[in-house]
């Protein structure tokens, strides 16, 4: 059992003819080193405690300190990768948008040749048609002033059938 304060200080011993009994005050001196002894070896046993649980703070503390130093680096690098991001998104939209006005400005003039094409066929189809019923009105004309005529046959020479027909 140990010894309080309140007991060293209050630790009577008996008195004999010389004054106090020897042996009672040294065995409570040697209670009392002892007791002391243990206690420092406590007191530096928990100092020992104290510094390592101290250190252990002090690397946990770096440690926080790193970890946040990280998390700040993570977070700055997030938003670097998202404005990045955010501006490689505007360039490919802006790329596509300039392909799709070149794309529809390529388109609209397709369009526009081919209906040049087309007015131009249809224009070439109605004077096909004007020159051929022209054509057609023409060999009507044509025959019906054939009918007009008597249909004449040609004799040929009574000479030209002979030799032809191999006669002398």
């Amino acid at each position: 059992m140990r010894l309080s304060p309140l007991e060293i200080e209050h630790m009577e011993f008996p008195r004999g003819a010389s004054g106090y009994q020897r042996r009672h005050v040294r065995d409570f001196l040697a209670r009392v080193a002892s007791e002391t002894a243990e206690l420092l070896r406590e007191v530096q046993e928990l100092q020992g405690e104290l510094d390592a649980a101290r250190q252990q703070i002090a690397e946990l503390q770096a440690k926080e300190a790193e970890l946040q130093r990280a998390v700040i680096a993570a977070e700055r690098i997030a938003n670097e990768i998202k404005e990045n991001a955010k501006r490689e998104a505007k360039l490919v939209l802006d790329e596509a948008e300039r392909v799709r006005e070149r794309r529809l400005s390529d388109l609209d003039g397709e369009v526009a040749r081919t209906r040049a094409d087309l007015d131009r066929l249809l224009r070439e189809r109605s004077l096909f048609r004007e020159q051929f019923r022209a054509l057609l009105q023409a060999y009507s004309r044509s025959l019906e002033a054939l009918d007009g005529q008597p249909d004449e046959v040609v004799d040929p020479p009574a000479a030209e059938v002979t030799e032809a027909a191999g006669g002398t």
